[in-house]
């Protein structure tokens, strides 16, 4: 109805990026999407645990297409090569900072529950909405979607199955259940980043940033080559446009793709530069 107040589950902060905060129609209502407070308080706990001197994004990125399609061919080219010693090192170093991060999760108070539906959220915004206004998430067990595959296979070498000390609805969580849990909540929630194409980019650049050089490799992968291969490879055109249920998901695999996936576009300068 017009006149109505925008509904704001956030906190504005003086420094919020430029683009930010924005308002989109959730099931018809404006809502109103930028960095929520906790999230960022929790990120920069972490951060000065280790040493790290966190640069929250200023702006928020446009696409580069060009180098999200190159993106998209390395992760499509890349070999699976789940017994490489780098490779390996570059994983347990992801696994290693992201159950640390969690330990920062976990003191907001956020309740997470395995979800009991295939989609706990048709609408992506409201897992946001969820953390925002209820300080509850609701994730899909990792046993339920993971990549184009139906089932886990127990023998899998990929460090993100193992299994944590965690307990979620229950069940013991695997390191890709709070991998999961903790790119949502540092990446998209805390400055209120959607799920498409930009918000995917851009919820990568303001996490990646919260990694180690060695573990950032390995993130690239999971995150950035696989969102890339989603909206810009082969079946891009289709995905960029479909509904969750109908999108076709990379395959899994665990290997590194050139150095440079893992930096160039990190900052905010905008660059048009493609390697």
């Amino acid at each position: 109805m017009a006149g109505q107040p925008v509904q704001r589950p956030f906190s504005v902060t003086h420094d919020s990026p430029a683009d930010l905060p924005a308002t989109v129609k959730v099931d018809g209502k404006d809502m109103t999407f930028g960095p929520y407070l906790p999230a960022r308080r929790a990120a920069e706990a972490y951060c000065e645990s280790v040493g790290i001197i966190i640069p929250f994004p200023k702006r928020d990125h446009k696409l580069n297409i060009a180098r999200s399609k190159l993106i998209a061919q390395q992760y499509d080219a890349m070999t699976h090569i789940p017994n490489d010693p780098f490779v390996l090192s570059a994983y347990h170093a992801l696994c290693n900072e992201t159950m640390a991060q969690w330990q920062f999760i976990k003191q907001t108070g956020l309740c997470v529950e395995f979800s009991p539906a295939e989609q706990p959220y048709p609408n992506p915004c409201k897992a946001i909405l969820d953390i925002t206004q209820n300080n509850h998430f609701f994730v899909t067990p990792t046993h339920r979607a993971f990549g184009t595959a139906d089932t886990i296979d127990p023998d899998d070498t990929n460090p993100l199955l193992a299994e944590t000390s965690e307990v979620i609805s229950g069940q013991t969580a695997l390191v890709n259940d709070i991998f999961r849990i903790v790119h949502d909540f540092f990446g998209h929630v805390k400055e209120g980043l959607g799920f498409r194409a930009a918000g995917e980019e851009n919820a990568w650049r303001g996490h990646a940033v919260m990694y180690s050089p060695l573990a950032r490799r390995a993130l690239a992968t999971e995150l950035r080559g696989q969102n890339c291969w989603v909206n810009w490879g082969p079946h891009g055109e289709t995905n960029r446009k479909a509904r969750m249920d109908d999108t076709v998901f990379a395959d899994q695999k665990i290997g590194l793709m050139e150095e440079w996936v893992a930096w160039q576009g990190m900052g905010d300068d905008v660059d048009s530069e493609v390697c």
